[in-house]
């Protein structure tokens, strides 16, 4: 396991990819004053210069754990973004798989059909995704 990221470090990793992310200039970028968004990606600056990342591709906001700053670190932003969308849709098919499960066991046929649903239309979704960016399915495991 990485070791915890000290504050000092956070912000210069949120003062590289907020550089970063002025410089892309898509449309995918809004930048305000004290805040910018880029696809699923918000980044927060305090009065006293303190940077906060949140992944907003959760229902909501989240902030980035060590793990996922470490990668920000060593990855572009878009990809980044990709990675917290692969991500997120994993853990909410897997979600939705297991709650399926559990009203199978208790005969929930409501229960059972709701998740399943959910589920197939998430794996749309990312199945678009990955074939819309031509990205490998062992991006998840990494």
């Amino acid at each position: 396991m990485k070791k915890e990221i000290s504050v000092k470090e956070k912000n210069r990793i949120l003062i590289y990819a907020w550089s970063d992310t002025l410089k892309l200039n898509d449309k995918k970028t809004l930048a305000e004053d004290k805040r910018i968004y880029n696809r699923r990606l918000c980044i927060l600056v305090d009065e006293n210069k303190n940077y906060e990342a949140y992944d907003t591709s959760t229902d909501a906001y989240r902030p980035l754990n060590d793990n996922e700053l470490h990668r920000l670190n060593f990855s572009d932003i878009n990809n980044f973004c990709d990675y917290l969308f692969i991500k997120n849709s994993h853990k909410r098919i897997k979600k939705n798989r297991e709650n399926m499960h559990i009203a199978i066991a208790k005969n929930n046929q409501k229960n059972k059909t709701y998740h399943h649903k959910i589920a197939i239309e998430e794996i749309k979704t990312l199945r678009n995704f990955l074939h819309t960016n031509k990205k490998s399915s062992t991006f998840v495991n990494n």
